[in-house]
């Protein structure tokens, strides 16, 4: 430990005091500490940094969070053995990590608020490279969430950098663009796009979109398979024509099952990141835009069964339409449908009317507007509204 209970750090205007560990890493120790009448956090570097690295750090910390979602460091530290650190907000104890949620220990509430925390995480992207930032670490430490409110925090902030500027930090190869695996290009815009996609793929479907059949080639998975699945011949699982690499039944169950009621649009966009996306990185990757009208059509057209309580999509626009429980195989119920323009919400009990559903301009995706109650009279209606 580099500090010890009690110790003390005189910043000169106010002093930082050490209240216990928090966490360590390979780059530093976290600790929780007393800091101007409140708590917080204090990232300590155990070594000492580059110059790009502690100004770049300096000049995020001046420039500000893109958005409430990130755990953005606060105030810079230097000590006087060349070390520094920073002082950050304390993650509160309702968000669990992203890894918890990928391995079943927790789970979101609903499919709905599991589709909030996606459009929070595809709104702190857009903000994120609105602001000239791309993000560097990825990894799937980064991610956290509140099971019950589908609330997000975006943590390892201190890797991001100006878009196209790399300061030796890449994060996992399960979360890069392949033109990164490969060391081809500086992570940008499009490779977080590309990141961005393989989060929502992991979050809806509960595994990594290039890790299917393949696995079985390899006695162990190690920097050199990792290397082909990702970076030098990455192929989705759910390739339209290439078949190769399809989920292992057994093994991939969780991305069998949820795949299957997933709505065609939003497989569309998964495919056109991960396939056409890997030779047009400009152009065939799905936007921070548009992943959010996807999602919210997707959380609009989601209905509860009255028998089961599952959530399953109503069914606009898809091949065979949906006119039972995927579940228990009841018929699904008769719901009102309120139509704005082209868009289509469901009315089901709880569902809400964004901001963003009454302003085009809006990006107020998950703030509600008004919200879907039950009536003492009993209504029915179908059709649209």
């Amino acid at each position: 430990m580099l500090f010890n209970r009690n110790d003390e750090i005189d910043l000169g205007d106010k002093k930082v005091i050490i209240k216990e560990l928090l966490g360590e890493g390979g780059q530093g120790e976290v600790y929780l500490v007393g800091y101007d009448g409140g708590k917080y956090a204090l990232k300590v570097y155990k070594n000492e940094v580059s110059t790009d690295f502690r100004y770049n750090l300096k000049n995020n910390i001046e420039k500000g969070s893109p958005s409430e979602h990130f755990l953005w460091p606060k105030r810079l530290i230097d000590f006087d053995d060349g070390r520094i650190g920073y002082l950050m907000d304390v993650r509160p104890k309702n968000f669990v990590s992203f890894v918890s949620y990928l391995t079943g220990k927790n789970t979101f509430a609903s499919r709905e608020i599991m589709l909030s925390w996606c459009i929070d995480l595809c709104t702190a992207f857009k903000k994120l490279h609105e602001m000239g930032y791309s993000y560097q670490d990825l990894n799937d430490g980064s991610f956290f969430l509140d099971p019950d409110t589908g609330a997000l925090l975006i943590c390892d902030n201190d890797n991001v950098t100006a878009d196209k500027k790399n300061l030796g930090i890449l994060g996992k190869m399960r979360y890069m663009a392949p033109e990164i695996v490969r060391n081809e290009m500086m992570p940008d815009v499009h490779s977080d796009r590309f990141s961005l996609g393989v989060i929502l793929f992991m979050a809806l479907c509960l595994g990594n979109p290039y890790e299917g059949e393949r696995l079985k080639n390899y006695d162990i998975i190690d920097e050199k398979a990792e290397y082909e699945l990702y970076g030098s011949n990455p192929i989705f699982v759910y390739h339209k024509t290439d078949k190769s690499n399809r989920p292992i039944r057994g093994y991939h169950s969780s991305v069998l099952r949820r795949w299957a009621y997933i709505p065609l649009y939003i497989k569309e966009a998964f495919h056109r990141t991960f396939v056409d996306g890997l030779s047009d990185r400009e152009n065939g990757r799905t936007t921070e835009i548009e992943w959010l009208r996807l999602l919210l059509r997707y959380r609009d057209e989601l209905v509860r069964c009255p028998h089961c309580g599952y959530e399953f999509v109503y069914g606009f626009g898809e091949k065979v339409p949906v006119d039972k429980c995927p579940n228990c195989g009841k018929p699904k119920k008769e719901v009102c449908i309120l139509g704005l323009g082209k868009h289509r919400i469901v009315l089901d009990l709880g569902k809400r009317i964004t901001e963003a559903h009454l302003d085009k301009f809006s990006a107020e995706y998950n703030r509600a507007a008004a919200i879907v109650i039950a009536n003492r009279t009993t209504l029915r209606c179908g059709g649209s509204n």
